[in-house]
């Protein structure tokens, strides 16, 4: 019985080894038995599992100067839409200091690479082309183009208006990057792209009708690639730019395109791809956005908030705002120049988007009614507008306006665009130069007293005791009033003298005939222009020039309101805007077209205008940028307080 006894004790001992090994299997402590009373269990002293403390959710509040129309890609182009669909849509690419960035895409097209290419096409009569002017035109007799190969005037045909002929064609092909979802976790393909495309046509001309009326085709080869076709001869240097922004075909494929006008799917709560999603819109108030899980960056820990609120504020309530603490940044759509002495008080920083446009002077080169004696001479005589450009102090203008974010330009491009020429003529200021050379243009200064003005003395075309005095037009504003002010007193130290107008934005730009810049019934204007990516030869270019049509090709609509026209001037601008940016004779023509104008200075430029954002003082990764479109292209990235990096 003992020996019984003994074995089942054994047996019941191996059972109870093999139970508890099966049990640290599954990764569970055992339960020991209270040696003192089998069937109560001691307490568990195994180390508990420690409870994850839930992070609280973060915000982040950023007030505009306006609310969107609508979110639709192709209804609101302003920039509150802008700002906002910045944070559903991230990309697909980014234009920073002026050049493109991939973000949705895998890389750049470039002519190197082989995903830009130059193919021979077919041209029959009737066909669209862009002919040896870079105007689009139907082929027919008469018409000058360049065959295939050819992109210069000395091997341009003209067409005879019978056979077919051979041109080349623009192809660039953009890749996706992998496995991108909308928002609603659908894959996001090439084909929703080519949807983009289809819908931008069929609502023509809403979103960028330039780019659609020169594009020959535009389909997806399969999930990730995209094929762009130019119309033959068309050469486009934005060629990176052509890809259009996928749109989702899958949720608003069963709409016709003008429903999605006025439809809320796609004006109130689209659907992207971006950091956020659209929760709530508000009208008069806010949207607020919530994170997107399907973010192809959260796995860089991106976007740093839960919940993000677009409020719409104008005036002073959006510093009010900053100070309380319910902004969290301000976008310069809601900072006005007017307010720049109360931020400069507050305890706030403060981001410039450098560059984001620049200020001119323009010389009335062709005046359609000459009302002003001394006019003729401006329009007659570079050497006297270089000479004035001398009596201008413009780096301390730029200065006193925007202290240490702005310079004085010596061309149309700001010195931080890549294709800036830095070798132009440049206009020091040296007002000792600058008197001499007007004596010696026949501007006299007989009674020795800078604060007049001088008298022309066998000067062409002007009366002799002609004074050298001016109307000088610009727009109503405590910036451009302090900068006219401020111009006004540099020339008088010279001997020019010039009566300042002031006018409002309206009144000064009413398109011609009757409008004084628009309509050229001036002799000097003072106004601004935006920077753009492609430098913008084109604002003078003699195709340009207001004016009656059919003598003005762009009737009243044309930009070159100084009625500068300088042939080679012409071609230069033609060759940069119609090359490749691969090709070196696009960075040469460019370069050639600046050296022109600044020799010619159909206008001066005088300062390059800043805009401002402002934000709480902990704010980190803010970075506007002039050629972005919006100071928020980087939005996802945007973080306060702990999340930035310490010092």
């Amino acid at each position: 019985m003992d020996s019984i006894t003994s074995k089942v004790s054994i047996l019941l001992w191996l059972l109870l080894v093999i139970l508890l090994g099966l049990t640290a299997c599954n990764a569970q402590p055992p339960v020991i038995p209270n040696p003192t009373n089998p069937a109560v269990p001691t307490e568990d002293i195994s180390t508990p599992t420690p409870t994850a403390t839930p992070e609280p959710p973060r915000f982040l509040s950023i007030c505009l100067g306006q609310e969107p129309q609508s979110l639709f890609l192709y209804a609101d182009q302003s920039l509150a839409a802008r700002n906002v669909r910045a944070a559903i849509y991230d990309g697909p690419f980014d234009m920073l200091q002026f050049e493109t960035q991939p973000v949705i895409i895998e890389k750049t097209p470039r002519l190197a690479d082989g995903d830009v290419r130059l193919e021979t096409i077919e041209v029959r009569a009737g066909d669209w082309i862009v002919d040896k002017d870079g105007k689009l035109t139907a082929l027919s007799e008469g018409v000058v183009y360049f065959p295939s190969g050819c992109a210069e005037t000395a091997c341009a045909q003209v067409y005879s208006g019978s056979e077919p002929v051979v041109m080349d064609h623009l192809v660039v092909q953009f890749r996706l990057k992998q496995a991108l979802l909308w928002s609603d976790g659908s894959p996001l393909t090439a084909a929703d792209s080519q949807y983009s495309f289809r819908l931008a046509s069929a609502l023509y001309p809403r979103y960028r009708p330039d780019l659609i009326n020169h594009t020959l085709s535009y389909r997806s080869l399969d999930d990730a690639n995209v094929e762009w076709r130019g119309v033959p001869g068309y050469r486009d240097p934005q060629y990176a730019t052509n890809f259009f922004t996928p749109l989702p075909e899958h949720a608003w494929g069963s709409y016709p395109p003008e429903q999605l006008l006025s439809e809320d799917a796609s004006n109130r709560k689209p659907i992207g791809w971006g950091a956020y999603i659209i929760e709530e819109w508000t009208p008069g108030d806010h949207i607020t956005l919530g994170k997107n899980p399907n973010y192809f960056r959260s796995a860089e820990g991106l976007p740093a908030f839960d919940r993000l609120t677009f409020r719409f504020v104008s005036g002073d309530e959006a510093l009010a705002a900053l100070q309380a603490g319910e902004c969290d940044l301000v976008d310069k759509s809601a900072l006005s120049e007017a307010q720049a002495p109360a931020l400069a008080a507050m305890n706030v920083k403060v981001a410039y988007e450098n560059a984001a446009a620049w200020e001119h002077l323009d010389f009335n080169l062709a005046p359609l009614i000459q009302t002003n004696p001394a006019g003729a001479a401006i329009s007659s005589s570079k050497e006297l507008r270089q000479a004035m450009a001398a009596c201008i102090d413009r780096p301390a203008i730029a200065e006193a306006l925007f202290p240490g974010q702005s310079q004085a330009p010596d061309s149309y491009v700001p010195p931080s665009h890549p294709l800036h020429n830095p070798d132009v003529r440049q206009y020091r200021y040296d007002p000792q130069a600058a008197s001499a050379a007007l004596t010696a243009l026949g501007w006299v200064d007989n009674d020795n007293n800078p604060q007049t003005p001088r008298l022309s003395q066998g000067v062409p075309t002007v009366p002799d005791g002609t004074p050298l005095q001016f109307p000088y037009l610009t727009i109503t504003g405590p910036t451009r009033q302090q900068a006219a002010e401020m111009l006004k007193a540099s020339l008088a130290g010279c001997g020019v003298q010039v009566d300042i107008q002031y006018m409002e934005a309206t009144q000064l730009f009413n398109p011609g005939p009757d409008g004084p810049v628009f309509g050229r019934q001036f002799t000097l204007a003072q106004f601004g222009w935006e920077s753009s990516v492609e430098p913008a030869c084109f604002l003078y270019t003699s195709d340009e020039i207001p004016g009656p049509y059919p003598q003005y090709p762009k009737g009243w609509g044309g930009a070159n309101a100084s009625g500068y026209s300088n042939q080679q001037f012409d071609l230069a601008c033609r060759q940069a805007l119609n090359s490749l940016p691969d090709q070196p004779e696009h960075s040469q023509a460019h370069q050639q077209a600046q050296a022109l104008y600044a020799e010619d200075l159909p206008s001066l430029p005088l300062y390059l205008i800043p805009n401002r954002l402002a934000m709480r003082p902990d704010m980190c990764g803010v970075a506007p940028d002039a050629s972005a479109g919006t100071a928020l292209w980087n939005l996802e990235t945007l973080d306060y307080g702990e999340g930035c990096p310490q010092p």
